[in-house]
């Protein structure tokens, strides 16, 4: 299973190299590590739900994170922006619910109470 191009990967790839990771641990099959990663934010399951031949969930959660809290998703953002990438509208889904009054949801008026 394949998330990306290899175009794609490639540009991914030289913004991972621009962001120059300080003191990064030796870091093991980055392609299928980062497409397990793109899997889970594409599909909204939980890190369980990764499929097997992306790799190992835990190892992709871990490296997630831990490139979140040190703000190294920001800088290879910033990095693929200022290449010209990406040819795309920014969108934002809002998951919130919003709840009418039960009248206001065509519900036939009350008997008024004596």
């Amino acid at each position: 299973m394949q998330m990306l191009t290899d175009v794609q990967w490639a540009k991914f790839e030289a913004a991972i190299a621009a962001v120059k990771l300080h003191r990064a641990r030796p870091r093991k099959e980055d392609r299928r590590t980062i497409e397990a990663i793109i899997w889970r934010l594409d599909n909204g399951a939980k890190w369980r739900s990764i499929p097997a031949e992306l790799g190992d969930r835990h190892h992709a959660y871990l490296r997630f994170r831990r490139w979140e809290v040190t703000g190294v998703w920001d800088k290879i953002m910033a990095h693929v922006v200022a290449e010209g990438e990406p040819k795309l509208a920014f969108a934002c889904i809002d998951g919130t619910v919003a709840r009418a009054h039960q009248k206001a949801a065509g519900a036939r008026p009350s008997k008024p109470t004596r």
